[in-house]
């Protein structure tokens, strides 16, 4: 059977058999069941903090907007930082994201989401938030009334030979949670991409499991996903509109995801203080990994991602501040991997109307959107 996701918005549904206790709750909350979500946008950027702010009102968020930075002293860049030679785009993003880094250690919060101020999600986020919530409880919280084993028996890593296994959810009872709806224990969520693998025995170091939701309607169909930097596995291995949790393994951009306090500190010493070795999110590939000389870290993604990347009506020159995306004009909006698109949508949400714009039905063609 589908999964229900009739309630567009879901704002105020929250499931009539949860607890006070239960955190869950939260998820339907202004900023998904984290403390704070940040945004960052560059202040001559009003039209992508337009925007924004409106994809956020539509579907009930709150935004706090941190300022991008456009000048970074040579003098300031921990070890390597001159020898890695980012571009001027580059060199700003990797700061902007580490201020926010700092303001969660200064204000003590306790987990938060960062998206870039291009990014866009379905309509129906709050639902696709709850499912990941379940599945990353799967992973991350220990059997129940079992404090030292867990659902994912590769967990803390794989031993030879190991074989990832699927979960789908509910399929075996796990300890509920006491700091935030996904789980007591994690350091990254890496909900925003450009594309990810599922990590491997002979990786080394990563647990396998997968958490399943199956069934899910916003996954558009195999035809219509683009990978783009990702592996084809998704595609090959399961059906379609199934979405799959798992451990962070080569992703790429840093389109949104979200960190705790403990994984905001960590990032800010080891990319801000301890050493520069690449970009955003080569860094925080690496500090997931554990590679380039780092610890290993509790990092979740999803694949296909929750936010992306909108691609507006305009000459695509304008697109990024950090990249050259080419003088090509784009006649059609639209944004890969998202049904519902809430961009796509303003016209139909603004008016109050309710027939959705689906960029990728079942069974229909999508080649009219460029690029997905």
């Amino acid at each position: 059977m589908n999964r229900d996701y009739s309630s567009s918005l879901r704002s105020a549904t929250v499931p009539s058999n949860f607890t006070k206790s239960d955190l869950l709750r939260d998820v339907f909350n202004k900023t998904l069941g984290f403390q704070k979500i940040f945004v960052i946008n560059l202040p001559s950027r009003t039209d992508h903090r337009d925007a924004i702010t409106l994809a956020a009102a539509l579907t009930d968020l709150e935004l706090e907007f941190v300022d991008g930075v456009t000048e970074v002293a040579e003098k300031a860049l921990p070890p390597g930082g001159k020898e890695v030679k980012l571009n001027k785009g580059g060199l700003g993003n990797w700061r902007a994201h580490l201020n926010i880094m700092r303001m969660i250690v200064e204000r003590n919060i306790t987990s938060a989401l960062i998206l870039e101020d291009d990014a866009d999600w379905d309509i129906r986020i709050k639902s696709q938030m709850y499912d990941f919530a379940q599945a990353s409880r799967s992973l991350l919280q220990p059997l129940q009334n079992q404090s030292s084993q867990y659902l994912d028996p590769t967990y803390p890593k794989p031993i030879a030979n190991s074989q990832p296994q699927n979960f789908e959810l509910g399929s075996a009872s796990v300890s509920t949670p006491s700091s935030t709806p996904y789980g007591d224990v994690w350091d990254l969520f890496w909900l925003g991409h450009c594309g990810t693998r599922f990590p491997r025995a002979s990786d080394g170091n990563a647990p396998l499991g997968r958490a399943i939701i199956p069934n899910d309607l916003t996954v558009p169909e195999q035809q219509h996903l683009k990978m783009e930097f990702g592996s084809l596995e998704l595609l090959e291995e399961y059906p379609s509109h199934t979405r799959v949790v798992h451990r962070a393994w080569q992703n790429t951009c840093t389109i949104g995801y979200a960190v705790t306090q403990s994984g905001a500190r960590s990032l800010l010493y080891e990319v801000g203080i301890s050493a520069q070795k690449g970009t955003t999110d080569m860094e925080l590939r690496s500090f997931c990994h554990g590679s380039d000389g780092r610890r290993i870290h509790t990092c979740l993604t999803a694949q296909p991602q929750i936010f992306e990347h909108h691609s507006p009506v305009g000459v695509r020159s304008t697109f990024s501040d950090i990249s050259d995306h080419g003088q090509e004009y784009n006649d059609f909006a639209y944004t890969c991997n998202i049904r519902w698109s809430t961009r796509v949508n303003f016209p139909k949400l603004v008016a109050g109307e309710k027939d959705y714009i689906d960029s990728f039905k079942d069974g229909e063609s999508s080649d009219h959107i460029r690029n997905c």
